[in-house]
């Protein structure tokens, strides 16, 4: 998948679904959410995961720091293309520059705990440049958008503490291309 195919997906429907469990799986299978985050599990169930997903059309990424099973390296980022996954996320930027490497699409967690961080993080995002950058937690991402997008390119996802209809369009109007959530209502 290219970048512009993910655009693509994410345009569909403004919430990705981030699952942490076989049963948010199916949950995620049968919604409105064009994108799947897998956000924890083995590494030896995501091919069954993938087909599936792709089945119905739907984009698979896969945080390969939360994946139990797999080298948090390139072998590990070349397997999982193989398996058929879309994109990463990482924070790592040395696995950025191995999923650019291996044609992924590369999203970076940028988690802003206070100022400090949000410096520190822009600085290490910019020096990796992923393909989007997911803001942590997303909640806070139509305060901290300006700042955001005045640093860095994007294009951003805001992920965590998403529960509602209208905290997605308050996030989706600050400038966020999508807001990934665990929320299951939010899936559609």
């Amino acid at each position: 998948m290219q970048v512009r195919d993910f655009l693509r997906l994410a345009q569909q429907y403004p919430v990705a679904a981030a699952i942490k469990s076989e049963e948010e799986f199916v949950a995620a299978l049968s919604s409105k959410a064009a994108l799947v985050f897998i956000l924890k599990g083995n590494a030896f169930h995501l091919s069954s995961f993938i087909l599936q997903a792709h089945e119905r059309n739907k984009g698979v990424v896969v945080h390969i720091d939360l994946i139990s099973g797999i080298g948090k390296d390139r072998t590990g980022i070349h397997y999982l293309r193989d398996l058929g996954v879309d994109a990463i996320i990482t924070s790592r930027s040395q696995l950025i520059a191995a999923g650019r490497a291996e044609k992924l699409v590369t999203i970076q967690r940028l988690l802003l705990l206070d100022d400090l961080a949000f410096e520190t993080g822009v600085r290490t995002v910019a020096r990796s440049q992923p393909d989007i950058i997911e803001v942590l937690p997303g909640i806070i991402f139509p305060e901290v958008a300006p700042r955001l997008l005045a640093q860095l390119q994007g294009p951003f996802i805001a992920g965590g503490f998403i529960r509602t209809h209208a905290e997605v369009e308050h996030i989706n109007a600050a400038g966020a291309l999508l807001c990934s959530s665990s929320t299951q209502k939010l899936w559609g």
